[in-house]
């Protein structure tokens, strides 16, 4: 192989690495920290034996890491508009959010796979019979994961130069639609939000967290967007 070949094949593999670290470094590690907190929260603390962990505790580290990774991909850029050394981090937001779309899907499946009065009895008010927030939730939920398929395909290798950045953008914001629509999802556990008292543990509601990481990234977003009406640095 002539000089120049290796020095392409160096850097391609070079680009290649970087790209595998940040599809699998920081989603990596929400996955391992959020799958302690469930169990420590559902099996230690909580009702919920060992032979939950595969299906039900694993699910909700899933669904958490799903939530995190997106609102890393969405409010990244305006953090970094308050925050200018976060720039370096914006080429990462595309992957992130593409393994968070990845960990939805899983998501949906691992609940509809366990989705019954025994698993989910907030969601319900007899044993086939969903609430009235249970359903608005699920319906959220759902056109939730929809959204996020334009951020997603906005993503494709090729896509990006082929669009205009007007409707680029529109795309961003659809997806920023979808993380709204999943902070909407998560309504279904507001009932045990104000009851401290039956938190196992004293550790605080998954949904509960991940509503305020989707709050965090609004706040964000809104922040950088009257400042930018209002002219501020």
């Amino acid at each position: 192989m002539d000089p120049q070949a290796a020095s392409s094949q160096a850097e391609l593999e070079t680009r290649d690495r970087a790209r595998l670290r940040a599809c699998v470094g920081v989603p990596g590690v929400l996955l391992v920290v959020t799958a302690g907190y469930a169990a420590t929260r559902y099996v230690v603390f909580g009702p919920w034996a060992l032979a939950d962990l595969p299906l039900y505790v694993f699910n909700k580290a899933t669904a958490w890491s799903a939530l995190l990774l997106l609102a890393l991909a969405l409010g990244l850029g305006p953090a970094a508009r308050i925050w200018p050394p976060l720039g370096g981090l914006l080429w990462r937001r595309r992957y992130w959010g593409v393994v968070g779309f990845v960990l939805a899907t899983v998501h949906i499946v691992l609940s509809l796979s366990i989705l019954n009065y025994g698993y989910y009895r907030l969601m319900f008010r007899q044993a086939f019979e969903f609430t009235a927030l249970a359903g608005w939730s699920l319906l959220a939920g759902a056109l939730a994961w929809m959204a996020l398929v334009a951020p997603l395909a906005a993503s494709l290798p090729g896509v990006r130069a082929a669009m205009s950045v007007r409707y680029w953008r529109v795309l961003q914001r659809v997806g920023l639609l979808g993380l709204s629509l999943t902070g909407l999802h998560l309504a279904y556990g507001v009932p045990g939000w104000w009851q401290p008292a039956l938190w196992y543990g004293g550790l605080p509601p998954i949904t509960l967290l991940s509503a305020c990481a989707v709050v965090l990234v609004l706040a964000l977003r809104l922040t950088v967007w009257v400042c930018g009406r209002r002219g501020a640095p």
